[in-house]
C-alpha cells in the first residue's frame, strides 16, 4: 500500500512539473467536477422567464416585450392564419369571455348572499344568547345547589360530522354556530345555520353528541331568517308563538326550558 500511495505523489508531482501555471488554470476551469452545477451567483437573465427577482423599473417594459414575444414564439403566433381561423377565434373568445363574466358574476353573488347570512345567524345566536345568560344569572339566585341551576355556554362556529360511512369515515360535515344551557336534567340547544336558527331541549347525557343526537329530537322552535336589501328580518316557522323582539323569543325559550325540567322532576316524585 505504501507504495501505491507514493507512486500516486510522484504521478503528481510530475504532472505538476511538466504543466505551466497557465495549463494548470485551464484543467481546474474545465475539470467536470467544476461543472457539476450552475453558480449561485449566475445572471439568470440569460434564461428570459427565469428571473427570480423582479426587474429594475428601468428595464421592465424591455423584460416584458421579451417574455410576450417569447410566448409568442412558444406559441406560433407567427404563422399566417386564414381570415376563417381569425373570425373563429374571434367569435370563441367573445363567447367564452361572456360565459366567464356570467359564472364570475353568479359565484360572487353566492358568496355574498352566503356570507351575509352567515353574518345574521351568528349576531343572533349571540344575541339570543346574551338574553339567556342574563336570565340564567337571575334565576340561579333562587336555584342555585338545585338541580335546576343553569350553566351557559357559546361554543360560536363549530364544524361537525353529520355522516359517517360503515368505517366510520366522515361522508358529510356541517358547520353550525351554537350555544347552550344546561341544568342537571336537561339542555337547551340554540343551533344556527344556513338560513335557520334551531331550538332544542334535549337530555343533558346526550349533549355532547351534538347534531347527531339532536336529529332524534324535535326542535321546540325553528326561527327562520330572510336577509334583502332592506335588511334583516325572522319569523318563528310553524308556531303559535309569535313573538315580536328577540328578547320575547328568549323569555319563551327559556321558560320552556324550565319547565320541562319542572315537570320531569314532578313525575319522579310521584
Amino acid at each position: 500500500m505504501m507504495v501505491r500511495n507514493n507512486s500516486r505523489s510522484v504521478g503528481k508531482s510530475v504532472a505538476s512539473e511538466h504543466m505551466s501555471r497557465e495549463e494548470t488554470r485551464k484543467f481546474v476551469d474545465i475539470h467536470p467536477a467544476a461543472q457539476a452545477s450552475l453558480p449561485r451567483n449566475i445572471d439568470r437573465g440569460m434564461f428570459g422567464h427565469g428571473v427570480s427577482d423582479k426587474p429594475e423599473p428601468s428595464t421592465s417594459g424591455a423584460y416584458q416585450a421579451h417574455v410576450n414575444l417569447s410566448e409568442q414564439f412558444l406559441s406560433g403566433a407567427g404563422g399566417e392564419r386564414s381570415s376563417t381561423v381569425l373570425n373563429w377565434m374571434d367569435e370563441l373568445k367573445a363567447e367564452s369571455e361572456d360565459f366567464i363574466n356570467g359564472r364570475r358574476d353568479d359565484l360572487y353573488e353566492d358568496e355574498m348572499k352566503a356570507s351575509l347570512y352567515r353574518s345574521a345567524v351568528s349576531y343572533l345566536v349571540d344575541k339570543i344568547f346574551q338574553d339567556l345568560r342574563w336570565f340564567a344569572f337571575e334565576y340561579n339566585k333562587v336555584a342555585a345547589g338545585t338541580a335546576l341551576q343553569i350553566s351557559s355556554s357559546i361554543l360560536g362556529e363549530v364544524t361537525e360530522v353529520t355522516r359517517v360511512n360503515r368505517k366510520r369515515e366522515a361522508e358529510e360535515t356541517a358547520t353550525f354556530f351554537r350555544a347552550r344551557l344546561a341544568n342537571r336534567r336537561h339542555s337547551l340547544v340554540i343551533r344556527g345555520s344556513g338560513s335557520q336558527i334551531e331550538f332544542y331541549i334535549v337530555p343533558v347525557s346526550q349533549v355532547m353528541a351534538l347534531s347527531l343526537v339532536e336529529t332524534e329530537f324535535a326542535p321546540v322552535g325553528v326561527m327562520q331568517i330572510k336577509v334583502n336589501e332592506q335588511g334583516m328580518s325572522w319569523r318563528l316557522r310553524d308556531s303559535q308563538f309569535a313573538p315580536d323582539t328577540i328578547e320575547e323569543l328568549s323569555m319563551g325559550m327559556f321558560a320552556r326550558f324550565v319547565e320541562t325540567t319542572k315537570k320531569e322532576l314532578l313525575a319522579e316524585e310521584q
